[in-house]
């Protein structure tokens, strides 16, 4: 089955500025930068992609981008990065976001300015213009280009283009970092990292589920967002015993269910909150 008429124009502007560039790739491993990865490598004149590995993301997103460069045949390289050496990050203001973009494309940068590409690409979409995504402003500023948001794609687009390609991450989660499960203003450390992301870990393993989240409050109270549609299967009682008991392992001391379900950004809901009660 083709593309629409108005998303196929959309296409084609997206691979007319590709043509002939040599292009860097800030690569997740996820949706958005995999198609974008997978568009350079197919019609600009060269293409790199560039991985972040830290505390940050679990190892099995960093195997998932390996493997999907080397299937397709592109050149990519991981770069280790410490986002926890940063004072400013740490303590979790709400542009959180900005410092650790600001960071990883600087870093970028330098690997740009030593092999002489025109362009370094990021994924974000034209949804991202709806949320609270202090990030962006950190790739204004460095001049890192958005195609998708130029182009005017959106995030479904993004997948339906994928399957028109016959992508395997066609479908494949939205993936955050794991600091966005910690509110603003309370701060980030390490211990805090490795409880989500063992949390998470378990609950997906587990359970065969695909998409969550694990918000971390003080002090040490676990907030589980599910997909609606997984509650019933998830949420037995013999399974809250198992998470119970994982959960009070891994050092949290309440573990409660958000009867909302996973929703992204959940916690800038404080941040409209806030905003509507000064208006």
């Amino acid at each position: 089955m083709g593309l629409s008429k108005d998303l196929n124009t959309k296409l084609e502007a997206l691979i007319t500025f590709l043509k002939e560039k040599k292009i860097i790739v800030a690569f997740s491993g996820g949706v958005d930068s995999s198609l974008l990865g997978f568009l350079s490598k197919k019609y600009a004149k060269d293409t790199l992609l560039i991985t972040e590995r830290s505390i940050l993301y679990p190892e099995e997103e960093i195997v998932e981008a390996s493997q999907f460069a080397k299937k397709y045949g592109i050149n990519h390289i991981i770069i280790e990065r410490n986002p926890l050496l940063n004072e400013e990050f740490r303590s979790n203001p709400s542009n959180r976001c900005y410092i650790c973009k600001s960071g990883l494309y600087s870093d970028i940068i330098e690997i740009q300015n030593a092999i002489n590409y025109e362009l370094i690409l990021d994924g974000s979409n034209l949804d991202d213009l709806s949320d609270y995504r202090p990030g962006l402003q950190a790739l204004k500023e460095l001049s890192i280009s958005t195609p998708y948001i130029d182009f005017k794609i959106k995030k479904e687009e993004i997948r339906e283009i994928s399957k028109y390609f016959n992508l395997d991450v066609q479908s494949k989660p939205s993936m955050a970092c794991f600091s966005s499960r910690i509110p603003y203003g309370q701060r980030i450390n390490q211990d805090k990292l490795i409880k989500i992301r063992e949390g998470e870990k378990f609950l997906k393993n587990t359970f065969n589920l695909k998409q969550l989240r694990v918000r971390l409050h003080e002090p040490n109270l676990a907030r589980i967002e599910l997909l609606p549609e997984d509650f019933t299967k998830t949420l037995t009682i013999n399974n809250l015993n198992l998470i119970k008991k994982r959960f009070k392992e891994l050092g949290f001391t309440y573990i409660t269910i958000d009867i909302e379900g996973f929703r992204s950004g959940s916690m800038n809901e404080v941040l409209n909150i806030d905003n509507t009660k000064k208006k």
